[in-house]
């Protein structure tokens, strides 16, 4: 069977690839508690198997997942990285790539921190600006919600982390691995504030109340579990569904995204973009 990972072929075989393919996936996540029901790796697992399924669809190679970022969970098994640390790696992953030959970076996320997906996304951004040998790459940060509807459904109906969409995946991908019989929330008004606001297990303290003051954060000491959300809804065809629709929505996206960065490349025509809005096209 043909592998789409980096990591079980030669050189040699890269390097014929690059010949007709310039793109890759770059799958990342971490090691962070989930409960007592799955296991720490559940981010990991959720961009190894999603990268697999889009690596089928675009024909394409993926680098070998990356599995060190930031949760800002304090819980055992969870490895923190500092959101700079980890962008910086990310960044010089992708300049090692680019000199290589890759242009066109899929970047996928197994983890939805917040710290770490804006700090990288301004982090490439001021990559690409102090580069030059990175102006023509493609960079996309593609997280598996955006393009699955019915995930981001659930966050309206405050299901965030280690609950029904990520028990619903691993029960699709590996059942053997989800422990039903050991699902427990924290206690009941803790466990209604995590739903409430997912950042709530996170206790922040100063000495005043100036914007000015950088506060001190720690994870608050009545969070021993903390799920967000309602595992008990999980189910193997619910995870199915965000399979099924990530890769109807993104394999679209991400071919036109890949097909306009080519056209770029050969005329010079780029997006001009003010406060995030396009505005025009100019060659650049």
């Amino acid at each position: 069977m043909k592998s789409y990972r980096m990591q079980d072929m030669t050189f040699y075989e890269v390097k014929e690839y690059l010949k007709n393919n310039k793109t890759i996936i770059l799958p990342y996540a971490l090691s962070e508690q989930h409960g007592k029901h799955l296991p720490l790796d559940v981010d990991i697992r959720n961009c190894d198997f999603m990268a697999k399924a889009l690596a089928e669809k675009l024909d394409c190679i993926i680098a070998p997942t990356l599995n060190y970022t930031f949760s800002g969970g304090m819980l055992p098994g969870t490895i923190n990285v500092k959101p700079n640390t980890f962008s910086n790696l990310v960044g010089e992953i992708i300049e090692s790539l680019a000199l290589q030959g890759f242009e066109n970076f899929i970047i996928l996320p197994g983890h939805g921190g917040s710290e770490s997906l804006l700090h990288l996304k301004e982090s490439l951004r001021i990559l690409k600006w102090l580069n030059p040998a990175l102006k023509d790459t493609l960079i996309l940060l593609t997280q598996i919600w955006d393009f699955s509807p019915s995930w981001t459904k659930l966050f309206a109906e405050k299901d965030y982390h280690a609950a029904w969409a990520e028990t619903s995946l691993l029960l699709h991908w590996c059942p053997e691995v989800v422990r039903m019989d050991k699902m427990e929330l924290d206690e009941g008004e803790v466990a209604e504030r995590l739903r409430e606001d997912p950042d709530s297990y996170q206790l922040r303290e100063s000495y005043t109340d100036m914007k000015q003051e950088v506060v001190q954060t720690s994870q608050r000491s009545d969070v021993k579990i903390g799920v967000m959300g309602y595992p008990e809804k999980a189910n193997a065809q619910f995870g199915a569904l965000i399979e099924k629709e990530f890769l109807e929505n993104a394999v679209p996206a991400i071919t036109s995204a890949i097909a306009a960065a080519e056209e770029g490349r050969k005329t010079g025509k780029r997006l001009i973009q003010a406060d995030n809005v396009k505005m025009k096209i100019s060659a650049v």
